[in-house]
């Protein structure tokens, strides 16, 4: 009997709970402008530089090669990390056509990162 006198005091203290304004999560503002419940439609500056980057460089630049043409046409493939490397690599190689332009040196001799 005490038990099902506790179970039924804490059903009506949560049930209260929920209808207090503000206490629900759903009408708790500052709870929802952390929680992502009401999404941003616009992206902050870093996303939008991303979008475009890819879109402008990566895209253009990767799609050109053949290889990785014949790969994305089958589309129920696993994705494997070396399909990332291959079109890296051929996205650096397009870019990146002198050691001077890389920062590669630069950050290898960096004595924590480098030698």
């Amino acid at each position: 009997m005490y038990n099902l006198v506790l179970a039924v005091l804490a059903a009506v203290l949560l049930t209260s709970c929920s209808k207090v304004d503000g206490a629900n999560p759903s009408q708790n503002k500052a709870l929802n402008s952390v929680s992502g419940e009401q999404e941003n439609k616009k992206g902050g500056y870093m996303q939008s530089k991303l979008d475009s980057w890819v879109k402008e460089e990566w895209t253009p630049a990767v799609e050109k090669n053949e290889t990785i043409k014949k790969k994305n046409e089958d589309e129920n493939r696993n994705f494997v990390l070396q399909e990332y490397v291959d079109k890296m690599e051929v996205y650096n190689k397009e870019h990146n056509s002198t050691t001077a332009e890389s920062h590669t040196q630069k950050v290898s001799s960096m004595p924590v990162i480098g030698k």
